[in-house]
């Protein structure tokens, strides 16, 4: 048997989807792959032994004591108790595929899951980090953890909507959230880019999404409850030749977007844009002119084209969006001072999916990968602001609560760039920003650089990390 047959053979037992999202970009020492095959990342050894053996290299790498071992936060180490905003809408979620039901306490929203069940190992990891980061608060993010999370409804401007769509959205009483938080066109832009006087109108109805017409100001139109309850969407199967009506994801996705602030012919980076969430939402914002969608990762870059393909029109494929494989690293050299905006979703420890890993090997290798996110997420953000023009933004996000991966990655890159880099980088207040999606998110008031979005059960969005940096 060959050796890529060997490696595929390993990758498909051991490894799970989010597993080899963080093995194609970095291994045990942080080191960064060039290359989109599928390579297991073993430090400096090269892979030439049977399958079997090849699975004890790997568990080899595996530190049991990382698993005992409390990771030590910078800072104060003091738990904190922190202030309490108040409450916005109701503690019970609601689900149903026709019916909308209310369930009751966290234990049946957990029945909701399929039957899943937290991991222990992860939970304990959790209570150990996340217990002195966010001190008496921990208990409810926690549980909103373990319950079901929300999801929203990104109408796609670029097909018909159905009097099936219409009708749903109307049955469930889906809101625009852009209607829910009082948020026009006009003060939305002012709020995002106070030198700029252009306006834009955000609160279409959906009855009037444009039909596949580039020359067509698209406008997010994102449906979600408004009083942020669980409702079941129906999952929409590809059909070839016929664009999806709607994208299912949370809400909190949209902020990154938001903040980057995309104006008309910018030329756009989406550097880890799988699986491509946030380049539709890009798509369906503003009339730019180019969106380079990245993605290094094999199989992740097949799902980004897929997203594209089901919900984006050819000529608009053909004409304004460029699909990309190259490692988020090495844009500072290849394209440097390019693009106007760029947004880095980097590879994070994404909570949510790791609590409930069923896969215990990939669930331990990121229990020791977790430490060496940092290294990597710093280096692609180093890579954004090389990549970005001067008087261009970077917009860098995560899904972890971690200040690890967030406001210390943020801090750590603004240190290296005064020291290093000719041009001045500034961090952007994204206050306005978020107060006008107060009704909707809950945000940590004690983020340094960005801003976090923390789940509890009566908002359940997020994790959601975002900072902006400008470059001068």
């Amino acid at each position: 048997m060959g050796s890529w047959k060997i490696q595929r053979k390993l990758h498909e037992y051991i490894y799970s989807a989010t597993s080899r999202r963080l093995l194609s970009t970095t291994c045990k020492y942080g080191v960064l792959t060039t290359d989109s095959s599928p390579k297991l990342c073993t430090g400096n050894t090269r892979i030439n032994s049977p399958v079997k053996s090849l699975k004890k290299t790997v568990v080899k790498l595996l530190s049991t004591e990382s698993l005992a071992a409390p990771i030590q936060p910078s800072g104060q180490q003091n738990v904190r108790d922190r202030f309490k905003t108040g409450q916005n809408g109701s503690n019970t979620e609601t689900v149903g595929s026709e019916d909308v039901n209310t369930l009751g306490p966290v234990e049946e929203r957990r029945e909701f899951k399929h039957g899943r069940v937290p991991s222990q190992l992860v939970l304990d990891h959790f209570d150990r980090q996340y217990g002195r980061q966010f001190g008496s608060e921990w208990s409810d993010i926690r549980a909103a953890l373990m319950a079901p999370k929300l999801n929203g409804l990104l109408l796609n401007n670029f097909a018909n909507v159905s009097s099936k769509v219409a009708t749903m959205l109307k049955e469930r009483r889906l809101q625009n959230i852009f209607d829910i938080c009082n948020i026009s066109g006009k003060n939305m832009q002012f709020h995002l880019n106070e030198a700029d006087g252009a306006e834009k109108d955000f609160d279409l109805p959906f009855e009037r999404n444009c039909k596949n017409s580039k020359d067509t100001d698209a406008n997010l139109q994102f449906y979600i409850h408004p009083e942020n309850r669980h409702v079941r969407f129906p999952k929409l199967k590809h059909v070839p030749g016929q664009l999806k009506s709607y994208f299912l994801q949370g809400a909190a996705s949209l902020l990154p977007v938001l903040a980057l602030d995309v104006q008309q012919d910018d030329s756009v980076l989406d550097m880890c844009a799988a699986p491509g969430g946030k380049s539709l939402a890009l798509l369906q914002t503003a009339k730019f002119g180019l969106l380079t969608s990245n993605e290094p990762d094999l199989w992740r870059k097949r799902r980004l084209v897929d997203t594209l393909q089901s919900f984006i029109p050819q000529e608009i494929l053909d004409t304004r969006v460029d699909v990309t494989k190259l490692s988020g690293v090495h844009f500072q050299d290849v394209t440097p001072n390019i693009f106007d905006k760029v947004l880095v979703d980097a590879p994070c420890s994404n909570d949510r999916s790791w609590l409930y890993s069923k896969n215990i090997i990939g669930m331990q290798m990121r229990m020791e990968d977790r430490r060496h996110l940092p290294e990597l997420q710093a280096s692609l953000l180093r890579s954004a602001l090389h990549a970005v023009k001067p008087g261009g933004s970077v917009v860098y996000a995560t899904c972890t609560l971690s200040q690890q991966e967030n406001d210390e990655v943020m801090e750590s890159v603004l240190k290296q760039v005064s020291k290093t880099n000719k041009s001045r980088i500034e961090v952007t207040n994204l206050n306005n920003l978020t107060k006008n999606f107060q009704k909707v998110f809950r945000f940590d008031s004690l983020t340094r650089y960005g801003q976090l979005v923390l789940p509890y059960l009566d908002a359940n969005w997020g994790p959601m990390y975002f900072a902006k940096l400008k470059k001068y």
